[in-house]
């Protein structure tokens, strides 16, 4: 199987990479949308908190489109969905399932991806839960309710062939921990758990880490790259 990948940064939530992947039958080419959650404990690097970790939860999606375009007028390709659509954080798997969606074969010069954060209802768009280990070594439970309907979008430039027997795979990487690398996971020792020991960090509580999150999230949520 030959395959031609890139893989680029686009902000703390997430890294997109395509790879163009020949089948080994005849069958017509198609997009895989794919969610890579990171469960693993991260370290902060901080004389206050040690380490964190998420291992379960969801985030919610409203609407995700996908465009590829050539210099010529006759060759585009484009789909949208628009709908609630899960991501077990847990597993990465979606619902529903989009791993198989059928594309047009030819040359390209330009693809875009993008996706929304649910935010209809009072349900949080992104919900997780998991660990912070403060300086000590003590374990304490961490709760990350974030009612976000932020835009995520990426632009590439540059030539893109889709084979008649190829799969291109978008690799969504959500990685919490790295939202928590610089002042939010600072200012987790002076946090405050509800009754339950539970840290909770939402609009209502530890709202001065929410906010941290949601301001970098906000900063780096759209990207445009030039491939030579």
């Amino acid at each position: 199987m030959k395959k031609q990948a890139f893989v680029i940064a686009i902000f703390s939530l997430a890294i997109i990479g395509f790879i163009a992947c020949e089948k080994e039958d005849s069958s017509k080419p198609t997009l895989q949308l794919k969610f890579n959650t990171v469960t693993s404990e991260a370290s902060l690097k901080s004389t206050v908190a040690n380490s964190i970790q998420f291992t379960s939860g969801y985030i919610i999606l409203e609407n995700i489109e996908f465009e590829a375009e050539s210099d010529t007028d006759s060759l585009e390709l484009e789909f949208e969905i628009d709908g609630y659509i899960t991501v077990d954080f847990a597993t990465g798997e979606m619902t529903p399932d989009l791993s198989g969606i059928e594309i047009v074969p030819g040359d390209y010069t330009e693809i875009e991806l993008e996706f929304e954060l649910w935010d209809q209802t009072e349900q949080p768009s992104i919900y997780l839960e998991g660990t912070w280990s403060d300086a000590n070594g003590t374990a304490h439970p961490i709760r990350l309710t974030m009612p976000l309907g932020q835009t995520f979008s990426l632009e590439i430039e540059g030539e893109f062939t889709i084979h008649e027997n190829s799969t291109m795979i978008a690799n969504v990487t959500i990685d919490p921990n790295a939202w928590f690398l610089g002042e939010a996971g600072d200012l987790l020792p002076a946090a405050t758990a509800n009754n339950d020991g539970i840290i909770v960090i939402s609009p209502d509580q530890n709202d001065n880490i929410y906010d941290v999150i949601k301001d970098a999230i906000d900063e780096i949520s759209e990207i445009e790259i030039e491939m030579e």
